[in-house]
């Protein structure tokens, strides 16, 4: 990879060009009209009027882990955050999966309440062997500010182990591709002490330790540099006009030259120094020109002003010093500018603030601990003081994965890394500790990455614009409504809407068409396929709806930001240990299935139409063997059946369907008994979504792919004693040949919610006669916290191996307070 290195942002250049500029259009307009320059309306009220119409969202991702088997869930809970509390702003959330070429392969939609929510990846046991990417947003993070190339989504890198398993070969990097650097100001002036801060890079993206010399273009030594941590450290140097200066590397075969940034002859240096907790401000300046001398300094934190001190008795000092008083700030990342006496920014430097404020005081302990075999674990977790809030619990067993705690967290994607330009390595690490030594490491890398919200200079060409995207209030159901047959439109009249859900919902909504037979549902709420029936209410007058929909609220895409080449260099990668582990555990996992491995040539017989149609609809335990399988897809036989049901009867030996109306009653291979309990009626799942029967009896037959009838199932409650119907709808090509009534329209609605399977041993200890090697032992995405001192207990069973439990614990307060632990509890000697 070619060798790059890369300079900032030069504030006195900027300066520069904006005079020339402003001087041109003044001789250009001084006869026609007064001009006001873009900058005299105040910065700190363009960004009050900004902030106004446009708060910074955010959104963190609690997995439960950071690799995975292919075929395996992949369990996430969201947390949205805006102006230090959980966000309200948005109601919709989409969160995408994609291959490392920036290809989708699933997404998902899920509703926000009280800004969390919560879902999961079905990971295809198709997937190959690498890192994807997870990236989240809702519809408003979309709204980026003036002059900045996109807006914040999370993103996050998972490896999952899956096809073409043979152990990747990485080559041992130990030579530096990058180097940057970033004069503590953005401006680089003669004759001041100037602070360059530096970071070193590999081919990967990755931090690389160096040390290295400064030299002038007389090749005399000015300066010696070392980083001091991940690739970043910083030196002092003070410049002379004219003269050029460069940085070569020790040791470096290729006597490489990286020239620093060119020296501007007058200008301003601005500084932080850090005592503890006090934080100074120091501006050194040297000008006899007015438009580049201080004139006052802004502190701005989340589009929120805090700080404003004006320099009127001390422009014309060469130093301006005072402090900074942060003690009464929330925790996050400062933006200090300092501004000439036309509002243009002269210099600019970002600072952390850590008050400590953000975090909850708790702890988690083993109430009861056992590595034995499929035993019960309790986890007791006791807070401190009065908790109001949403948490979410991982277990998982860590030999599996990753021993270390976690490169990236609740703490620090909230306050840190959704506030910065490029990859930030480890970011927790600064969250860890609160010595001098990781405040100092943490001031590097605010030195080092620069501001991604706004730009001060474009500030004011977005105040009167509205927001590009708007939150639609949850689902938003719009289109036409016409008088079937008549092609007359249905206008200014009242309709009622029934809604059926896959999630054994039902309600009804009334409606009312405008002058030109439009309408709109608001704020409408429901999980998969929904069936919509549009009802005429007018009594005797009534007449048959035709109903065709507008644009989809809910599956529109969205212009977002170019796949990040970068994160994906940087994939994350689990021990050889680990990942030896995972590729026995994917081996078994395919002997079961009777998968062959790589390399391995065998004739097999050609798979049949309906072989091939179990393949295409049904996962995990869900596909293969089944008592019975009915193939509609590929049959000649007219299916006119107003539902599976009535197609069903007499089909299927053994399988008894009654109805009395509408209610259907579905046994199978059950005689008549005296029991008080009666017949077990059979479990039915929709596209492998437990659902109500009279939900599925509004669906025509006609909308059905295959039908699989299985006399028992381990994934179902009492391991489906009454038998289980799997019924799957049309998808793809499949859907083209139903049949629908016009005044019935089926939605897709958010994103199912799947809850988390866990054996419960103490019920049957014979619950699954096969091995238990779950990794994820416990995924409890909704703990819901009320209370002083509150303390809650939970359960667990551990599998047939683990030896060591790694929890993880996170969530947010109403009032934005946040939590986070992370803790492995080993097997006591």
């Amino acid at each position: 990879m070619k060798t790059e290195y890369c300079l900032p942002f030069n504030f006195v250049s900027f300066i520069d060009i904006i005079y020339k500029m402003r001087k041109s259009v003044l001789i250009f307009l001084s006869v026609l009209i007064p001009i006001s320059f873009c900058f005299a309306q105040q910065p700190d009220q363009l960004l009050r009027q900004w902030a106004e119409k446009n708060s910074i969202e955010k959104v963190w991702l609690h997995l439960d882990r950071d690799n995975y088997l292919a075929g395996e869930t992949a369990w996430f809970k969201a947390y949205l955050y805006a102006d230090y509390q959980p966000d309200t702003i948005s109601t919709t959330l989409y969160v995408e999966l994609l291959n490392n070429k920036g290809f989708l392969i699933d997404r998902k939609v899920l509703p926000i309440l009280d800004g969390r929510t919560f879902g999961q990846f079905e990971l295809n046991d198709s997937l190959s062997t690498d890192n994807y990417l997870i990236r989240a947003y809702s519809p408003t993070m979309l709204n980026g500010a003036p002059g900045q190339d996109s807006a914040y989504i999370f993103q996050k890198n998972i490896f999952v182990l899956g096809k073409n398993t043979k152990t990747q070969t990485f080559k041992k990097i130990t030579d530096f591709s990058r180097i940057e650097f970033f004069p503590e100001s953005g401006n680089f002036v003669n004759g001041i002490m100037n602070t360059i801060a530096f970071k070193a890079t590999d081919e990967e993206g990755k931090p690389i330790a160096i040390n290295g010399l400064v030299k002038n273009d007389k090749d005399e030594i000015v300066a010696e540099f070392a980083s001091v941590h991940d690739g970043m450290g910083m030196f002092d140097i003070t410049p002379i006009s004219g003269v050029k200066y460069y940085a070569i590397i020790k040791d470096d075969a290729r006597a490489k030259e990286f020239p620093l940034p060119s020296v501007a002859d007058e200008g301003v240096v601005l500084r932080i120094l850090q005592s503890g907790k006090n934080k100074f401000y120091e501006i050194e300046q040297r000008s006899n020109q007015e438009i580049r001398r201080a004139a006052y300094i802004v502190g701005q934190m989340q589009n929120h002003i805090v700080f404003k001190n004006n320099f009127s008795t001390e422009q014309n000092k060469t130093v301006i010093n005072g402090p900074l008083d942060v003690s009464h700030l929330a925790s996050g990342i400062l933006q200090v500018t300092v501004f000439n006496k036309d509002n243009i920014p002269l210099a600019e430097r970002l600072c952390f603030v850590n008050n400590g404020e953000y975090k909850i005081k708790a702890d988690i302990e083993p109430d009861t601990l056992s590595f034995k075999e499929r035993s019960r674990n309790v986890l007791r977790v006791a807070f401190k003081d009065t908790v109001v809030g949403s948490f979410s619990m991982s277990v998982v067993d860590p030999a599996y994965g990753n021993y270390a705690p976690r490169s990236e967290n609740i703490y620090s994607s909230l306050l840190l890394t959704s506030d910065l330009h490029g990859y930030i390595h480890n970011p927790a690490y600064y969250f860890l500790n609160d010595d001098d030594s990781t405040q100092a490491n943490l001031d590097l890398v605010m030195m080092t990455n620069g501001w991604r919200r706004f730009k001060w200079t474009e500030l004011s060409k977005g105040i009167s614009a509205l927001p590009a995207i708007n939150d639609p209030g949850y689902i938003r159901v719009a289109g036409k409504v016409n008088i079937m047959y008549l092609k007359k439109m249905f206008v200014s009249k009242p309709f009622l809407v029934f809604i059926n859900t896959q999630d054994h919902n039902k309600s009804m909504r009334m409606g009312l068409t405008d002058a030109q037979g439009n309408f709109q549902l608001d704020s409408l709420m429901f999980f998969g396929n929904a069936l919509m029936s549009f009802k005429d209410i007018r009594g005797k007058k009534s007449s048959k709806l035709e109903v065709k929909l507008s644009a989809d609220t809910l599956t529109r895409n969205f212009s977002l930001p170019k796949f990040s080449q970068e994160l994906k260099a940087i994939g994350w990668q689990p021990s050889t240990e680990s990942k030896i582990k995972l590729e026995d555990d994917l081996d078994a996992i395919n002997k079961a299935k009777g998968i062959m491995l790589n390399n391995v040539t065998v004739k097999v017989k050609k798979k049949s139409a309906e072989e091939l149609l179990d393949e295409k609809y049904s996962k995990g335990m869900f596909s293969g063997f089944a008592e019975r399988t009915i193939d509609l897809v590929h049959t000649d036989e007219p299916i006119f059946q107003s539902n599976i049901f009535d197609y069903l009867q007499g089909r299927v030996p053994g399988l008894n369907i009654s109805n009395d109306g509408p209610e259907y009653s579905i046994h199978y291979r059950q005689a008549a008994t005296t029991s008080s309990m009666g017949l077990i009626p059979m479990i039915l799942y929709l596209d492998e979504v437990q659902t109500d029967v009279s939900f599925i009896s509004a669906i025509p037959a006609n909308d059905i792919a295959m039908v699989k009838v299985f006399s028992n199932f381990v994934g179902a409650e009492g391991n489906g004693a009454g038998g289980v119907l799997a019924i799957y709808t049309k998808k793809g090509e499949d859907a083209l040949n139903s049949i629908t009534t016009k005044d019935r329209i089926r939605y897709q609605g958010y994103s199912v919610i799947k809850e988390f399977y866990a054996p419960d041993y103490k019920v049957n200890q014979q619950t699954d006669l096969n091995v238990d090697n779950r990794i994820t032992l416990l995924w409890k995405p909704d703990i819901q916290v009320r209370g002083i001192n509150s303390i809650i207990t939970i359960p667990f069973y551990n599998n047939d191996r683990s030896k060591q439990f790694k929890v993880v614990l996170e969530g947010l307060t109403v009032d934005g307070k946040m939590l986070m632990l992370e803790k492995i509890f080993d097997k006591k000697e």
